[in-house]
């Protein structure tokens, strides 16, 4: 797998209680071409409140629309296995690489019990892995070791995600393995860069599309200043008022207020962000526009 660069996880926009495919369809057209890809069905996505059928009917519509040489990752985070078989199987019959795999959550978990659980993933899809490390909302916490240990009983782990706050583990896993490592927190982007991920899985690359791939580009060049003033000028102000906890419904408001998503409908247990909350997001959004020219 040659994952790398931009795949932010994107909602699922609704509209009276079912998906807006066209919804999608404009968020592509406003940013696909300053991307890697996407990863659908993610957290982010809802995908703890979408139906099996519904993510499966999320991929397939998804994946003929890639454009050659951008990539589509498929969410597989569950707590049925089976389920989650058949979707990465329907996701991989679509041309879909990749999977997006978290610890089960709610279980108490153990390193023996997620490396069984994403092992028989692995082998029931046959899609290559990007394990995602996230212990604030599964729980469970692993250090590098245990990673590399996991990655080592899992051939088809090839990358992790980071949420993990911890930044010596991003460094550790780069200094130790072939690993591709992407961060996964908006709120601390920037020194994921500096700890040398990968690339990113975050809501950022899909709000500001063209400077983020600026900043990213810059920073890879060896360009530490110039990345650092793009994004501090432009990405971080929305950050610091989108987030953190309520980073979908805020994300969903933003987009129907540009005209991208036709509702800002969340499915409950989540709720659509208060006037006044939607009034701080379009602040942070606006103060980013008088420096999009970067």
């Amino acid at each position: 797998m040659t994952l790398s660069g931009n795949i932010p996880v994107i909602p699922t926009p609704f509209l009276q209680g079912k998906i807006e495919y066209a919804g999608l369809d404009r968020l592509m057209e406003r940013t696909i071409d300053h991307l890697e890809g996407y990863v659908v069905c993610g957290s982010t996505g809802e995908a703890p409140a979408l139906s099996m059928q519904e993510r499966i009917d999320i991929v397939n519509y998804m994946a003929p629309k890639m454009p050659a040489g951008k990539e589509l990752v498929i969410g597989l985070g569950h707590t049925n296995l089976q389920e989650a078989i058949r979707i990465g199987c329907a996701a991989k019959e679509s041309g879909v690489r990749a999977a997006l795999v978290p610890s089960p959550y709610y279980f108490p978990n153990s390193p023996a019990m997620v490396t069984d659980y994403v092992g028989q993933l692995a082998e029931g899809t046959q899609l290559d892995i990007v394990f995602y490390d996230n212990p604030v909302t599964t729980k469970t916490h692993f250090t590098t070791d245990e990673l590399l240990q996991m990655a080592s009983d899992i051939p088809q782990i090839k990358a992790i995600k980071m949420t993990d706050h911890h930044f010596e583990k991003i460094r550790q896993l780069k200094a130790r393995s072939s690993l591709t490592v992407f961060g996964g927190d908006d709120i601390i982007c920037f020194r994921s860069f500096e700890a040398g991920v990968d690339g990113s899985m975050i809501i950022a690359p899909i709000i500001y599309p063209e400077e983020f791939r600026a900043s990213w580009q810059a920073y890879k060049a060896g360009r530490r200043e110039e990345s650092y003033r793009i994004f501090s000028e432009v990405i971080l102000p929305f950050i610091h008022m989108f987030g953190p906890g309520d980073e979908i419904p805020t994300t969903k408001s933003l987009f129907h207020q540009l005209g991208i998503f036709a509702s800002n409908e969340v499915r409950s247990p989540l709720l659509p962000v208060t006037e006044h909350r939607l009034q701080e997001v379009m602040l942070g959004f606006k103060a980013g526009l008088g420096h999009k020219a970067v």
